[in-house]
Protein backbone atom coordinates (compact mmCIF):
# COMPACT_ATOMS: atom_id res chain seq x y z
CA UNK A 1 0.00 0.00 0.00
CA UNK A 2 2.41 2.38 0.95
CA UNK A 3 4.60 1.47 -2.83
CA UNK A 4 0.88 2.12 -4.22
CA UNK A 5 0.67 5.72 -2.69
CA UNK A 6 4.06 6.75 -3.30
CA UNK A 7 4.11 5.44 -6.97
CA UNK A 8 0.40 7.59 -6.86
CA UNK A 9 2.48 10.09 -5.55
CA UNK A 10 5.24 10.48 -8.13
CA UNK A 11 2.85 10.47 -10.90
CA UNK A 12 0.57 13.25 -9.70
CA UNK A 13 3.56 15.05 -9.06
CA UNK A 14 5.03 14.42 -12.55
CA UNK A 15 1.64 15.54 -13.90
CA UNK A 16 2.05 18.90 -12.03
CA UNK A 17 5.19 19.47 -13.17
CA UNK A 18 4.63 18.90 -16.73
CA UNK A 19 1.36 20.80 -16.71
CA UNK A 20 2.83 23.48 -15.17
CA UNK A 21 5.66 23.56 -18.00
CA UNK A 22 2.97 23.45 -20.52
CA UNK A 23 0.99 26.27 -18.79
CA UNK A 24 4.31 28.72 -19.03
CA UNK A 25 4.60 28.02 -22.86
CA UNK A 26 1.22 28.56 -23.08
CA UNK A 27 1.14 31.91 -21.11
CA UNK A 28 4.22 32.88 -22.80
CA UNK A 29 2.42 32.75 -26.40
CA UNK A 30 -0.55 34.41 -25.14
CA UNK A 31 1.49 37.29 -23.77
CA UNK A 32 3.36 37.77 -27.31
CA UNK A 33 0.23 37.33 -28.76
CA UNK A 34 -0.92 40.41 -26.71
CA UNK A 35 2.12 41.72 -27.28
CA UNK A 36 1.79 41.61 -31.16
CA UNK A 37 -1.79 43.01 -31.14
CA UNK A 38 -0.95 46.19 -28.47
CA UNK A 39 2.08 46.27 -30.90
CA UNK A 40 -0.33 46.78 -34.38
CA UNK A 41 -2.18 49.48 -32.12
CA UNK A 42 1.05 51.50 -31.91
CA UNK A 43 0.32 51.01 -27.99
CA UNK A 44 4.38 50.37 -27.20
CA UNK A 45 4.44 50.47 -23.49
CA UNK A 46 1.45 48.17 -23.29
CA UNK A 47 3.17 45.82 -25.83
CA UNK A 48 6.49 46.19 -24.18
CA UNK A 49 4.81 44.90 -20.81
CA UNK A 50 3.33 41.78 -22.74
CA UNK A 51 6.69 41.38 -24.42
CA UNK A 52 8.95 41.16 -21.19
CA UNK A 53 5.92 38.72 -19.53
CA UNK A 54 6.81 36.42 -22.30
CA UNK A 55 10.41 36.53 -22.12
CA UNK A 56 10.28 35.99 -18.31
CA UNK A 57 8.78 32.56 -19.36
CA UNK A 58 10.38 32.47 -21.66
CA UNK A 59 14.06 34.05 -22.08
CA UNK A 60 14.87 32.49 -25.26
CA UNK A 61 12.59 33.95 -27.58
CA UNK A 62 14.37 35.68 -29.97
CA UNK A 63 11.04 37.82 -31.72
CA UNK A 64 9.93 38.77 -28.00
CA UNK A 65 13.55 40.80 -27.91
CA UNK A 66 13.12 41.54 -31.37
CA UNK A 67 9.99 43.53 -30.43
CA UNK A 68 10.58 44.20 -27.64
CA UNK A 69 13.66 46.13 -29.01
CA UNK A 70 11.59 47.90 -31.50
CA UNK A 71 8.97 48.79 -28.51
CA UNK A 72 12.02 50.50 -26.68
CA UNK A 73 13.14 52.67 -30.07
CA UNK A 74 9.01 53.61 -30.53
CA UNK A 75 9.65 54.99 -26.72
CA UNK A 76 12.71 56.91 -26.81
CA UNK A 77 14.89 54.05 -24.91
CA UNK A 78 17.66 53.85 -27.44
CA UNK A 79 19.91 52.11 -24.98
CA UNK A 80 17.68 49.57 -23.91
CA UNK A 81 16.56 48.94 -27.44
CA UNK A 82 20.00 48.04 -29.29
CA UNK A 83 20.21 45.85 -25.82
CA UNK A 84 17.42 43.86 -26.68
CA UNK A 85 17.84 44.05 -30.19
CA UNK A 86 21.37 42.74 -30.21
CA UNK A 87 20.30 39.63 -27.54
CA UNK A 88 17.78 38.84 -30.61
CA UNK A 89 20.64 38.36 -32.71
CA UNK A 90 22.14 36.12 -30.72
CA UNK A 91 19.67 33.81 -29.97
CA UNK A 92 18.59 33.88 -33.83
CA UNK A 93 21.03 34.93 -36.47
CA UNK A 94 18.53 35.40 -39.05
CA UNK A 95 17.39 38.58 -37.40
CA UNK A 96 20.57 39.86 -38.14
CA UNK A 97 19.77 41.94 -41.53
CA UNK A 98 16.49 43.80 -39.56
CA UNK A 99 17.81 44.42 -36.66
CA UNK A 100 21.31 45.90 -38.25
CA UNK A 101 18.69 48.37 -40.36
CA UNK A 102 16.69 49.37 -37.27
CA UNK A 103 20.11 50.16 -35.32
CA UNK A 104 21.30 51.95 -37.65
CA UNK A 105 18.48 54.19 -37.84
CA UNK A 106 18.22 54.59 -34.13
CA UNK A 107 21.76 55.90 -34.16
CA UNK A 108 21.22 58.25 -36.75
CA UNK A 109 18.23 59.86 -34.85
CA UNK A 110 20.30 60.16 -31.78
CA UNK A 111 22.76 62.20 -33.46
CA UNK A 112 19.93 64.28 -35.15
CA UNK A 113 18.59 65.00 -31.77
CA UNK A 114 21.90 65.50 -30.37
CA UNK A 115 22.91 67.83 -33.24
CA UNK A 116 19.06 69.59 -32.68
CA UNK A 117 20.28 70.29 -28.96
CA UNK A 118 23.50 72.30 -30.02
CA UNK A 119 23.32 75.94 -30.70
CA UNK A 120 26.32 76.06 -32.37
CA UNK A 121 27.80 74.44 -35.34
CA UNK A 122 31.29 74.52 -37.24
CA UNK A 123 31.76 73.47 -40.97
CA UNK A 124 34.25 73.93 -43.38
CA UNK A 125 36.79 72.18 -46.17
CA UNK A 126 40.67 72.84 -46.64
CA UNK A 127 42.59 71.24 -49.89
CA UNK A 128 44.30 71.83 -53.12
CA UNK A 129 43.33 72.85 -56.36
CA UNK A 130 44.68 73.03 -60.05
CA UNK A 131 43.45 75.21 -62.44
CA UNK A 132 44.32 75.27 -66.11
CA UNK A 133 43.06 78.58 -66.53
CA UNK A 134 42.63 80.86 -63.61
CA UNK A 135 39.64 83.26 -63.40
CA UNK A 136 38.53 86.01 -61.21
CA UNK A 137 34.25 85.95 -60.33
CA UNK A 138 33.67 85.69 -57.26
CA UNK A 139 30.02 87.21 -57.82
CA UNK A 140 29.28 84.57 -60.64
CA UNK A 141 30.39 86.45 -64.08
CA UNK A 142 34.04 86.37 -64.90
CA UNK A 143 36.05 89.79 -64.57
CA UNK A 144 39.14 88.43 -65.14
CA UNK A 145 40.54 86.05 -67.34
CA UNK A 146 44.45 84.80 -67.05
CA UNK A 147 45.27 82.31 -69.56
CA UNK A 148 47.24 80.90 -67.09
CA UNK A 149 47.40 77.96 -64.92
CA UNK A 150 48.57 77.75 -61.24
CA UNK A 151 48.20 75.96 -57.76
CA UNK A 152 46.22 77.24 -54.89
CA UNK A 153 45.33 76.30 -51.20
CA UNK A 154 41.42 76.82 -50.15
CA UNK A 155 40.05 77.44 -47.04
CA UNK A 156 36.12 77.52 -46.22
CA UNK A 157 35.33 77.78 -42.58
CA UNK A 158 31.16 78.33 -41.86
CA UNK A 159 30.42 79.41 -38.32
CA UNK A 160 26.30 79.00 -37.18
CA UNK A 161 24.72 79.81 -33.97
CA UNK A 162 21.03 78.83 -34.03
CA UNK A 163 19.18 81.65 -31.37
CA UNK A 164 15.73 80.62 -31.35
CA UNK A 165 14.69 76.94 -32.74
CA UNK A 166 10.62 77.74 -31.66
CA UNK A 167 8.01 78.98 -32.91
CA UNK A 168 10.65 80.72 -35.06
CA UNK A 169 13.60 79.12 -36.23
CA UNK A 170 16.33 81.86 -36.30
CA UNK A 171 19.90 81.61 -36.92
CA UNK A 172 23.11 83.72 -37.73
CA UNK A 173 26.28 82.85 -39.67
CA UNK A 174 29.95 83.70 -40.28
CA UNK A 175 31.81 82.32 -43.49
CA UNK A 176 35.36 83.07 -44.22
CA UNK A 177 36.78 81.99 -47.45
CA UNK A 178 40.68 82.13 -48.69
CA UNK A 179 42.26 80.95 -51.71
CA UNK A 180 46.45 81.72 -51.57
CA UNK A 181 48.35 81.09 -54.97
CA UNK A 182 51.55 79.38 -55.93
CA UNK A 183 52.41 81.94 -58.65
CA UNK A 184 49.09 84.32 -59.29
CA UNK A 185 49.13 86.09 -55.89
CA UNK A 186 47.23 89.03 -57.33
CA UNK A 187 44.19 86.29 -57.46
CA UNK A 188 44.50 85.36 -54.03
CA UNK A 189 40.81 86.17 -53.27
CA UNK A 190 39.38 86.50 -49.31
CA UNK A 191 35.95 86.66 -48.48
CA UNK A 192 33.86 87.54 -45.16
CA UNK A 193 30.30 86.67 -44.90
CA UNK A 194 27.73 87.69 -41.80
CA UNK A 195 23.64 86.55 -42.20
CA UNK A 196 20.92 86.39 -40.21
CA UNK A 197 18.30 83.50 -41.45
CA UNK A 198 14.80 83.23 -40.20
CA UNK A 199 12.42 79.94 -40.91
CA UNK A 200 8.72 79.44 -40.26
CA UNK A 201 6.96 76.19 -40.72
CA UNK A 202 3.36 75.17 -41.87
CA UNK A 203 3.46 71.62 -42.91
CA UNK A 204 3.77 71.16 -45.75
CA UNK A 205 5.54 74.35 -46.37
CA UNK A 206 8.78 75.91 -44.64
CA UNK A 207 9.38 79.48 -45.53
CA UNK A 208 12.80 81.14 -45.39
CA UNK A 209 13.91 84.51 -45.39
CA UNK A 210 18.28 85.16 -45.40
CA UNK A 211 19.93 88.58 -45.46
CA UNK A 212 23.92 88.34 -46.28
CA UNK A 213 26.53 90.94 -46.07
CA UNK A 214 29.63 89.85 -48.08
CA UNK A 215 33.02 91.10 -48.07
CA UNK A 216 36.04 90.56 -50.46
CA UNK A 217 39.79 91.68 -50.62
CA UNK A 218 41.67 90.67 -53.60
CA UNK A 219 45.55 90.39 -53.12
CA UNK A 220 44.59 92.10 -49.53
CA UNK A 221 43.40 94.99 -51.48
CA UNK A 222 39.02 95.89 -50.90
CA UNK A 223 37.34 94.30 -54.18
CA UNK A 224 33.74 93.58 -53.77
CA UNK A 225 30.43 94.45 -51.21
CA UNK A 226 27.78 92.32 -51.81
CA UNK A 227 24.52 93.20 -49.85
CA UNK A 228 22.15 89.85 -50.73
CA UNK A 229 18.07 89.16 -49.39
CA UNK A 230 16.66 85.99 -50.58
CA UNK A 231 13.26 84.75 -49.83
CA UNK A 232 12.34 81.26 -50.23
CA UNK A 233 9.61 78.82 -49.99
CA UNK A 234 9.56 75.27 -49.75
CA UNK A 235 6.83 72.71 -50.49
CA UNK A 236 7.90 69.10 -48.94
CA UNK A 237 6.26 66.10 -50.24
CA UNK A 238 7.05 62.42 -49.28
CA UNK A 239 9.92 61.72 -51.62
CA UNK A 240 9.94 65.51 -53.20
CA UNK A 241 10.88 68.91 -52.68
CA UNK A 242 9.97 71.74 -54.47
CA UNK A 243 11.34 75.22 -54.52
CA UNK A 244 10.58 78.68 -55.25
CA UNK A 245 13.18 81.47 -54.37
CA UNK A 246 14.11 84.87 -55.44
CA UNK A 247 17.23 86.74 -54.65
CA UNK A 248 18.88 90.33 -54.98
CA UNK A 249 21.90 91.64 -54.51
CA UNK A 250 23.29 94.92 -54.67
CA UNK A 251 27.04 94.74 -56.15
CA UNK A 252 29.60 97.24 -55.26
CA UNK A 253 32.95 96.53 -57.12
CA UNK A 254 35.40 98.92 -54.39
CA UNK A 255 38.01 99.39 -57.47
CA UNK A 256 35.16 100.14 -60.17
CA UNK A 257 35.86 103.34 -62.49
CA UNK A 258 32.68 105.09 -63.32
CA UNK A 259 31.29 104.92 -66.90
CA UNK A 260 30.37 102.13 -69.21
CA UNK A 261 32.71 99.53 -67.83
CA UNK A 262 31.63 99.99 -63.72
CA UNK A 263 30.45 96.69 -62.60
CA UNK A 264 28.16 97.82 -59.74
CA UNK A 265 24.72 96.64 -59.79
CA UNK A 266 21.67 95.48 -58.75
CA UNK A 267 20.97 91.68 -59.92
CA UNK A 268 17.67 90.28 -59.47
CA UNK A 269 17.29 86.22 -59.83
CA UNK A 270 13.91 83.92 -60.07
CA UNK A 271 14.68 80.54 -59.78
CA UNK A 272 12.41 77.19 -59.10
CA UNK A 273 13.93 74.03 -58.17
CA UNK A 274 12.48 70.32 -57.76
CA UNK A 275 14.37 67.90 -55.99
CA UNK A 276 13.73 63.87 -56.20
CA UNK A 277 14.60 61.47 -53.40
CA UNK A 278 15.16 58.06 -53.38
CA UNK A 279 15.73 55.02 -50.73
CA UNK A 280 19.55 54.85 -51.24
CA UNK A 281 19.81 58.30 -50.07
CA UNK A 282 20.34 59.77 -53.46
CA UNK A 283 18.60 62.18 -55.13
CA UNK A 284 17.51 64.17 -58.59
CA UNK A 285 17.74 68.37 -58.99
CA UNK A 286 16.27 69.81 -61.50
CA UNK A 287 16.54 73.99 -61.81
CA UNK A 288 15.74 76.70 -63.74
CA UNK A 289 16.46 80.39 -62.91
CA UNK A 290 16.60 83.76 -64.56
CA UNK A 291 19.16 86.53 -63.94
CA UNK A 292 18.47 90.31 -64.80
CA UNK A 293 21.65 92.31 -63.60
CA UNK A 294 20.85 96.20 -63.94
CA UNK A 295 24.96 97.77 -63.82
CA UNK A 296 25.67 101.18 -63.53
CA UNK A 297 27.74 100.77 -66.95
CA UNK A 298 26.32 99.59 -69.65
CA UNK A 299 28.71 96.95 -70.91
CA UNK A 300 27.33 94.94 -67.92
CA UNK A 301 23.80 95.05 -68.20
CA UNK A 302 22.62 91.34 -68.99
CA UNK A 303 19.73 88.46 -68.95
CA UNK A 304 20.61 84.99 -68.48
CA UNK A 305 18.89 81.99 -68.22
CA UNK A 306 20.12 79.02 -65.53
CA UNK A 307 19.56 75.36 -66.53
CA UNK A 308 20.54 72.92 -63.69
CA UNK A 309 20.70 69.28 -63.15
CA UNK A 310 22.28 67.21 -60.79
CA UNK A 311 22.10 64.21 -58.77
CA UNK A 312 23.92 62.59 -55.69
CA UNK A 313 24.30 58.62 -56.29
CA UNK A 314 25.39 56.51 -53.42
CA UNK A 315 28.11 53.96 -54.37
CA UNK A 316 28.33 52.21 -50.95
CA UNK A 317 27.51 53.17 -47.38
CA UNK A 318 30.04 55.73 -47.35
CA UNK A 319 31.39 56.81 -50.80
CA UNK A 320 29.03 59.16 -52.75
CA UNK A 321 28.91 60.12 -56.39
CA UNK A 322 28.02 63.78 -56.86
CA UNK A 323 27.46 64.84 -60.58
CA UNK A 324 25.79 68.16 -61.67
CA UNK A 325 25.77 70.19 -65.07
CA UNK A 326 24.53 73.87 -65.83
CA UNK A 327 23.74 75.65 -68.98
CA UNK A 328 23.87 79.56 -68.90
CA UNK A 329 23.18 81.29 -71.80
CA UNK A 330 23.69 85.31 -71.34
CA UNK A 331 22.60 87.86 -73.59
CA UNK A 332 24.18 91.46 -73.21
CA UNK A 333 22.08 94.19 -73.34
CA UNK A 334 23.72 96.74 -75.13
CA UNK A 335 26.90 97.62 -77.55
CA UNK A 336 30.14 97.20 -75.74
CA UNK A 337 31.87 100.21 -75.88
CA UNK A 338 35.25 98.27 -76.80
CA UNK A 339 34.39 95.51 -78.97
CA UNK A 340 31.75 97.85 -80.62
CA UNK A 341 28.80 94.47 -80.65
CA UNK A 342 26.68 93.01 -78.46
CA UNK A 343 28.48 90.43 -76.24
CA UNK A 344 26.65 86.65 -76.26
CA UNK A 345 28.19 83.69 -73.90
CA UNK A 346 27.00 80.63 -74.02
CA UNK A 347 28.56 78.96 -70.57
CA UNK A 348 27.92 75.15 -69.64
CA UNK A 349 30.24 73.75 -66.43
CA UNK A 350 30.19 70.40 -65.39
CA UNK A 351 30.95 69.02 -62.47
CA UNK A 352 32.13 65.75 -60.60
CA UNK A 353 33.15 64.91 -56.89
CA UNK A 354 33.33 61.64 -54.87
CA UNK A 355 33.43 62.25 -51.85
CA UNK A 356 34.46 59.25 -48.76
CA UNK A 357 33.22 59.29 -45.59
CA UNK A 358 36.03 58.81 -43.10
CA UNK A 359 33.83 59.16 -39.42
CA UNK A 360 30.90 60.85 -38.50
CA UNK A 361 32.73 64.53 -38.47
CA UNK A 362 35.49 63.98 -41.71
CA UNK A 363 35.15 63.78 -45.21
CA UNK A 364 37.48 62.84 -48.53
CA UNK A 365 36.47 64.39 -51.96
CA UNK A 366 37.99 64.47 -54.80
CA UNK A 367 36.21 66.75 -57.54
CA UNK A 368 36.74 68.21 -61.34
CA UNK A 369 35.09 70.78 -62.54
CA UNK A 370 34.84 71.78 -66.47
CA UNK A 371 33.97 75.04 -67.78
CA UNK A 372 33.45 76.29 -71.27
CA UNK A 373 32.33 79.69 -72.12
CA UNK A 374 31.73 80.14 -75.75
CA UNK A 375 31.57 84.12 -76.11
CA UNK A 376 31.10 85.94 -79.52
CA UNK A 377 33.95 87.92 -78.06
CA UNK A 378 36.95 86.60 -78.33
CA UNK A 379 38.69 88.18 -75.77
CA UNK A 380 35.98 86.85 -73.13
CA UNK A 381 35.83 83.15 -74.59
CA UNK A 382 37.81 80.72 -71.92
CA UNK A 383 37.98 76.95 -71.34
CA UNK A 384 39.11 76.52 -67.49
CA UNK A 385 39.99 73.05 -66.02
CA UNK A 386 39.67 72.78 -62.12
CA UNK A 387 41.29 69.40 -60.13
CA UNK A 388 40.62 69.44 -56.00
CA UNK A 389 41.43 67.27 -53.35
CA UNK A 390 39.65 68.65 -49.83
CA UNK A 391 38.96 67.58 -46.62
CA UNK A 392 35.42 68.63 -45.25
CA UNK A 393 34.77 68.66 -41.81
CA UNK A 394 31.49 68.96 -39.63
CA UNK A 395 31.16 69.07 -36.12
Amino acid sequence: MKKTGLVLLLIVSGLLFFSGRAEAAKSAENYFSEGSSAFAQKNYRKAARQFEKALKLNPEDANAYYYLGNCYFYLGDMQKAEECLQKAVELDPELKGATEVLIAEMREKASEEIAAEKKWAISGRFGMEYDDNVVLNPSGVATAISDQEDWRGVFDLNLEYKAIKEPLELDTFYKFYQSWHQKLTDYNLQGHTVGLRGCVKKEPWRFRLQYSYNYYYLAKNEYLAIHSIIPTANFIQENKLTQFYYQFQNKDYLQSIPGATSQDAGNNIFGINQYFFFKNNGYLKVGYSYEDNDARGRNWDYGGHYLLLSGLCPLTENLKLKLGFIYNPIRYKNVDSVYNQKRKDYEMTYNLALTQKLNKSLNLSLGYTYIDDDSNIANCNYHRSIYSLRTEFSF
